[in-house]
């Protein structure tokens, strides 16, 4: 069974240390979705692994 965990950060700048910071856990990228306007964009990424 694998496990999901999503992170959201306001600021892209941060997707790349979060995505790292997950990977180095031992999670893997499943999804990325930014949405929003033009000075309010929120960043979601979802993480899975195997339980």
């Amino acid at each position: 069974m694998k496990k999901y965990v999503c992170a959201e950060t306001k600021h892209h700048g941060k997707v790349k240390e979060i995505t790292e910071s997950f990977l180095e856990d031992g999670w893997s990228l499943h999804t990325y979705q930014a949405t929003g306007q033009i000075n309010l964009v929120s960043h979601y990424l979802l993480f899975e692994r195997e339980s």
